[in-house]
């Protein structure tokens, strides 16, 4: 019963991942190619216990099923964030908040970006910054991704509700 439960929690990761092909930047990357302004594996850089300057956030794994999911199944649909530095909203969470996806633009223009693009980088950061207890179960540490394009994402508590427009 309880692999059928961890299962069922990661069910919408793995579906997005299967269903739905990338979009946008990073699609090209993917399969090799590599033209200017696309992002490849390499030029990603994933940082774990960070942004430092925000509380420390640990959830189950499982608890980032839901908003990364949402955000691998978007499509062709976009967010649009303003201009930067350093200008972040909620890309998806969990409707009464907790763990949940952070996008931030740096740049200082505004951006509108694919949604299966933010899940990607969100995925980066669950894989990158997943950790294992004692009792076997798995936790993700609050984590930062960057996108070589000035943009990144951030898993962590996104406190007690949830403004992003994905949920």
């Amino acid at each position: 019963m309880k692999g059928f439960t961890y299962l069922a929690l990661a069910a919408p990761i793995l579906a997005a991942v299967f269903k739905t092909p990338l979009s946008g930047p990073l699609a090209k990357s993917l399969d090799g190619s590599h033209a200017a302004g696309v992002a490849k594996r390499d030029d990603i850089r994933v940082v774990c216990d960070a942004p430092s300057d925000w509380p420390d956030s640990d959830y189950p794994a499982q608890a980032y099923a839901y908003p990364i999911g949402l955000l691998l199944s978007g499509g062709g649909n976009k967010l649009h964030v303003d201009a930067g530095p350093a200008k972040c909203i909620q890309a998806a969470c969990n409707s009464n908040g907790g763990a949940g996806v952070i996008v931030c633009n740096d740049q200082t223009n505004p951006v509108d970006l694919l949604l299966t693009d933010i899940g990607w980088f969100a995925q980066r950061v669950y894989e990158g910054c997943k950790h294992r207890l004692d009792d076997g179960t798995d936790y993700v540490r609050e984590g930062q991704a960057f996108c070589p394009e000035n943009w990144n994402v951030i898993l962590t508590d996104v406190g007690d509700h949830c403004d992003a427009n994905t949920h």
